[in-house]
């Protein structure tokens, strides 16, 4: 049979049924669905019998669900169900026909056991016939692990323990004795080797593999390394196959062998990670160390000890801190004993810029037709507001203001209104106006192009909070009762899209009382500030930190949001709510993690 894939083994279920039904009675309102099962199997595929015991991966389950989730047709063995090789009857409608190995999920590890699967989903229509196809692939990893001819010649004893990164998944073991190739679920894997040299010196190895996915398959060459080298790794790739091919030297003598790996650069750190890939029996991680200089520079310099932050199986972790934002760095580990000094790789990273806030001090207005816009006129809409809603009714609502200021010649004023019994909340927001929905509510675009991951958004404000005298108490959101405080609320949050909300239901935009900013995943972090009280007409700090949901992903928005009237979207508040802003700026340090 003609190969498909060289290392992959597909499976296809065919799912075949006939354009005729005359053989039925044209009265019953029904479907009918005959299943009919084609495999295919590559050239490569050894005809062994797998763990578990008795599993065989070409024996397929086929299950057939409504759009309700409910099992209506089910088979453990296809080839051997009879009822599932005759025309099925069924009622018209959405259906999910699953199939896969038949004994065995493929949730853990064991020798020669592929495992396929695949689904499709198929519209049963009255009196009518319909063809569908299921096709099964490879579900699991493979993995396979190969020692050079000539390793005898070195080594007593080598065995290469896998593991997977999946919590509770078997290890499997290699040694130069072992054949075949084991099968992992989809997860990230460490290969740890163990060599004994023909000296009865032992010591061991470890490489780690990332971003697995299904099919692929790893194999791992142990090679022995030319004499006095520490070893090396080089990695082969065959798209067209998923296969992978790691040969690793393996030195004869014992010695001790690092690898610098990964880099998470903010604009004034940097965390480092590294590992030691080798080690002898004498090692003393107290002759480790981490070396870091600007590229430009000639000069090396030692980490001290209390940048370490963590130590686990040999793989090292350090905070690097005081760096300058948007700079080019080395680092390197190195181990230095009586035997002489051993150096990892070299990994060049570069920090982060410190994004600034546009506009931050509000000291550029213009007016746009009978709408104040904070900022330039010509440049990008950075900074927007509620004036656009509430101009055509009672004016801008959100203004420059030159009399009461904190730094430069003017601040940003939020004062709330109210019109035709509806309450005209002050609000400044980074994003755009996009319209109004009716006479109720307005559609909105939270955010401005953002890449930088700052610590805390700092600025100024004064509030004067009115007594609620407009709208209906909202329940479940803590707004006061009617003649209570009204609250101001600044929040801001680093996000990786745009948000589309309004303050009414309008088709393509969320209710933005209804954004979880704790849970959402477009959300990489967030802070805020509520406040009920007066300022008495001083100045005040604040500082909001933003806890980082993630350390690792980066922000491609920026959302700040200030209201004078925080449950203003319900349309509830004081119409003689007002909060001055200004002087607003990003710190840079290190983050308040979730």
């Amino acid at each position: 049979m003609k190969k498909i894939y060289s290392i992959l083994t597909i499976l296809c279920l065919s799912l075949l049924v006939g354009s005729c039904v005359s053989d039925f009675e044209e009265t019953r309102e029904m479907g009918f669905l005959k299943l009919e099962l084609t495999t295919f199997v590559s050239t490569n595929t050894r005809a062994v019998t797998p763990k578990p015991a008795g599993y065989n991966a070409k024996k397929l389950a086929v299950k057939i669900t409504d759009s309700t989730g409910k099992v209506v047709m089910q088979t453990d063995d296809f080839s051997n169900d009879a009822a599932m090789q005759k025309a099925m009857e069924l009622i018209p409608g959405e259906y999910t026909v699953s199939a896969s190995s038949s004994g065995w999920d493929g949730s853990d590890s064991a020798f020669d056991a592929p495992y396929y699967a695949g689904s499709t989903k198929v519209t049963v229509k009255a009196r009518t016939q319909v063809t569908a196809n299921v096709t099964l692939t490879q579900a699991n990893v493979k993995v396979s692990v190969k020692f050079d001819d000539n390793f005898r010649r070195y080594f007593s004893s080598a065995t290469c323990m896998i593991t997977s990164g999946i919590s509770g998944v078997a290890v499997q073991n290699f040694n130069m004795n072992t054949s075949g190739s084991a099968y992992f679920p989809v997860g990230d894997l460490e290969f740890f080797l163990i060599v004994t040299n023909n000296d009865r010196q032992s010591y061991n190895m470890t490489k780690t593999v990332t971003n697995v996915k299904a099919r692929d398959h790893y194999i791992i060459n142990y090679r022995i390394a030319d004499a006095g080298s520490m070893g090396g790794v080089t990695v082969r790739v065959d798209d067209a196959t998923q296969e992978y091919s790691f040969d690793i030297q393996v030195p004869r003598k014992s010695g001790t062998s690092l690898n610098a790996k990964s880099v998470n650069a903010w604009s004034n750190f940097a965390d480092l990670a590294g590992e030691v890939t080798s080690k002898t029996g004498s090692f003393d991680a107290g002759n480790l160390k981490l070396q870091w200089k600007k590229k430009a520079d000639t000069d090396w310099h030692d980490v001290e000890s209390s940048a370490l932050t963590s130590v686990e199986n040999d793989k090292y972790a350090y905070k690097l801190v005081n760096l300058t934002p948007a700079t080019e760095y080395v680092y390197r580990f190195v181990y230095a004993d009586e035997a002489g000094d051993v150096n990892s790789n070299e990994v060049t990273f570069t920090t982060e810029s410190q994004g600034a806030i546009y506009n931050g001090g509000f000291e550029n207005w213009y007016m746009d037709g009978s709408v104040a816009v904070a900022g330039k006129q010509g440049d990008s809409k950075y900074w927007n507001s509620s004036n656009a809603g509430a101009a055509t009714y009672i004016g801008s609502v959100t203004t420059q203001d030159k009399t009461f200021v904190h730094g430069g010649s003017s601040s940003a004023k939020l004062a709330t209104n109210s019109a035709v019994g509806k309450l005209a909340a002050a609000s400044l927001f980074t994003g755009d106006f996009i319209g109004l929905v009716g006479i109720k509510g307005a559609k909105l675009e939270w955010g401005v192009p953002f890449t930088a991951r700052p610590s805390a958004l700092k600025g100024y404000m004064s509030y004067s909070p009115g007594l609620i005298n407009v709208g209906s108490q909202p329940s479940g959101v803590g707004a006061p009762a009617k003649n209570g405080n009204d609250a101001c609320q600044i929040f801001c949050a680093l996000v990786t899209e745009k948000f589309k909300v309004a303050n009414t239901t309008a088709d393509g935009y969320q209710l933005s009382t209804a954004i979880n900013w704790q849970t959402d995943p477009r959300v990489i972090a967030y802070g805020e500030l509520t406040q009920n009280s007066s300022d008495n007409g001083a100045w005040k700090e604040f500082s909001i930190p933003l806890t980082y949901h993630t350390l690792t992903a980066k922000p491609t928005h920026l959302i700040i949001v200030s209201s004078a009237s925080k449950w203003g979207d319900y349309f509830y508040g004081s119409s003689s709510s007002v909060l001055y802003l200004d002087d607003f700026e990003f710190v840079y340090g290190q983050p308040v993690v979730k």
